[in-house]
């Protein structure tokens, strides 16, 4: 299996790019096994971390299965249902790209909202905490609300419809999803609460700098999170 070095960014986006395409020109059959992620790894000249990156939008494009205890193997990709745009995998923006854009905008986001926020726009931040402990999961639906409030509190139209927009494309982003699922089966949603309601303790006190602080905390902790669920030992 040929497979070239590769660069710029998204590298995950063309590890993935060039087994589709092994796949696709029956390369690589139905029922193969994939070779293990360190060896892939070393003829990529990437990270175990990117490789794995890549398997999840192979999965998540319906193009190989991970089997626990196993390993990858190809699929049938004659199914209509793939999720290829001109042979390309489709799975929009990674984690790790919309945790940094979100870092740029909503660090800004928490230090102005603890010097504009109101008590009633501290009470709604309440209930969505209370929403995603109900919800029992990282509560996408408190989730989102609580920070579209904070951006909201800012005051700031164009801080708001910037923030709406990260969170659209999170919504919609299968990559993210699939990180969503890792950490409820991982049951790390506690870590992201805590730091909701560290974040709202902050506001309450007005503190700018402690909040813009926490807000870099928990997408931080987002980010690791990622690392350490991608990073983790295969068999």
């Amino acid at each position: 299996m040929l497979l070239k070095a590769v660069q710029s960014q998204r590298r995950f986006e063309q590890v993935a790019e060039q087994i589709s395409k092994l796949i696709k020109k029956g390369k690589l059959n139905p029922g193969e096994r994939l070779p293990p992620e360190r060896e892939l790894a070393k003829q990529l000249e990437v990270s175990r971390p990117t490789v794995r990156e890549a398997m999840i939008a192979l999965e998540i494009s319906g193009m190989v299965e991970v089997r626990v205890g196993s390993g990858i193997y190809v699929l049938n990709t004659s199914s209509p249902d793939l999720k290829l745009r001109n042979n390309t995998i489709d799975i929009g923006p990674g984690p790790l790209e919309l945790i940094e854009a979100r870092k740029e905008i909503e660090c800004t986001n928490a230090a102005l909202a603890a010097q504009r926020t109101g008590t009633d726009c501290l009470e709604r931040l309440e209930k969505a905490i209370e929403k995603m402990v109900h919800d029992n999961i990282t509560g996408a639906d408190g989730d989102r609300e609580f920070h579209l409030l904070v951006a909201k509190a800012t005051g700031n139209s164009v801080l708001e419809t910037l923030t709406a927009y990260l969170w659209n494309q999170q919504q919609h982003s299968p990559m993210w999803t699939k990180l969503i699922e890792l950490m409820q089966e991982k049951n790390l949603h506690t870590i992201v609460l805590d730091d909701h309601q560290c974040l709202l303790d902050s506001l309450r006190q007005k503190n700018s700098e402690e909040a813009q602080a926490i807000m870099r905390t928990h997408l931080n902790h987002a980010r690791d999170i990622y690392f350490d669920l991608i990073g983790e030992e295969e068999n």
